[in-house]
């Protein structure tokens, strides 16, 4: 009889045994993973908000010049 009821409390045991020993593994791992997922998010959106910032700012290629301008008078002003 007390075979009938110490074996499956020990199986039950070393199932327990081997379900705790696989989360002391795999809760550090998950964690791990987590982090990761969301410093990758967080690098995917900083670099949009600075692809959008750059599309926002006006691109030269090549050299920028300065103009001066000068008041003219219009040519139909002075005529009326």
């Amino acid at each position: 009889m007390s075979l009938l009821v110490g074996l499956p409390l020990t199986l039950f045991r070393l199932l327990g045994s081997f379900l705790l020993l696989a989360l002391r593994f795999a809760v550090p791992i998950l964690i791990a993973a987590a982090v990761i997922v969301i410093l990758r998010r967080l690098r995917k959106r900083s670099a949009q908000y600075r692809a959008e910032d750059a599309e926002r700012e006006p691109r030269f290629r090549g050299p920028v010049y300065t103009v001066d301008y000068k008041d003219v008078d219009d040519e139909d002003e002075k005529g009326k």
